[in-house]
């Protein structure tokens, strides 16, 4: 006569390879729902970027951001940090402005927070003609994400899985 109370060992190992067959289905799943977030937090906070020198544009009516994107770069975000920009910023017509307003990003962006955004930079690549492109470096463990976005088409590109962040625009997607 059998005892009716437990399970046999074959049913316990049936049970752990159902497990095992629905958590190697799944667990890429969830590591790629992941990665899509990061890469939509880095994506948002490009376009929050823009935003911003959009606003600073409307604050300081004689700045024009991207005559001074494409002389020089602009820094938003260093080492995860938001700076202050108080020169080398253009008029409409890519004069220098003198003096040069002081423009403290944290009045007009968020800061990077957790999404893992290290660096952010603004600035000119040469694609054909010379277009305007910014620039974000989001740490992903011990590797950088690395996202452009190109206003004037929505276009975004990334690199991921590289050594540093990106520091200078040539290095940017």
């Amino acid at each position: 006569m059998r005892n009716t109370k437990g399970f046999t060992l074959i049913e316990l190992l049936i049970v752990v390879a159902i497990v095992a067959i629905l958590a190697a289905v799944l667990i890429p799943n969830i590591l790629n729902a992941r990665s899509r977030a990061l890469q939509a937090a880095a994506q948002s906070y490009a376009r929050d970027i823009l935003i911003a020198l959009e606003s600073v544009q409307s604050t300081f009516t004689q700045v024009d951001w991207r005559q001074t994107a494409l002389a020089t770069p602009i820094t938003v975000v260093r080492n995860g940090e938001l700076t202050t920009v108080d020169r080398g910023w253009r008029d409409g017509a890519g004069n220098e402005l003198t003096p040069s307003p002081e423009v403290k990003f944290e009045n007009f962006l968020k800061k990077p927070g957790q999404t893992g955004i290290e660096a952010a930079i603004v600035g000119k690549k040469t694609v054909g003609d010379d277009v305007v492109v910014i620039c974000v470096s989001q740490k992903v463990g011990n590797k950088y994400n690395i996202y452009s976005l190109y206003p004037d088409t929505n276009q975004f590109l990334a690199k991921l899985n590289q050594t540093a962040a990106a520091t200078d625009i040539g290095n940017c997607p």
